[in-house]
């Protein structure tokens, strides 16, 4: 299981660069619209989740103004980067088992490069 999980994620890892450079940050605005009710963008802003402001390069579960984390995903020893936020926006709980947000992740693909886009 593990094995299968490591190739999921660096096929993810491959391609998702790729889209998030292709991704269209106008739309991608558009479509964070859906998660404005718990993500901010503002450094420290912490809602139900934790702010995504300065993401890119972030160790995963280590906002160290956000307590509510899950182990799983503070032991996951993740960097956020276009490949890992693209596996994570792909799926989520395939990506880190027994993590506790509640997304199950967003099928289309052209979606997630727009949101990777303007996130970044």
């Amino acid at each position: 299981m593990h094995r299968c999980r490591i190739v999921v994620v660096a096929t993810i890892a491959f391609v998702s660069p790729l889209s998030a450079q292709s991704g269209d940050p106008s739309r991608g605005q558009q479509d964070f619209q859906a998660c404005v009710p718990c993500r901010s963008l503002e450094a420290d802003r912490n809602m139900t989740g934790p702010s995504l402001a300065n993401l890119w390069g972030r160790k995963a579960g280590s906002l160290p103004s956000f307590d509510r984390y899950s182990d799983a995903l503070k032991a996951s020893g993740i960097i956020w980067d276009d490949g890992s936020l693209g596996a994570w926006l792909t799926d989520p709980r395939r990506m880190v088992p027994d993590n506790e947000m509640p997304f199950q992740g967003i099928e289309d693909s052209r979606v997630r490069s727009d949101l990777l886009a303007f996130l970044k």
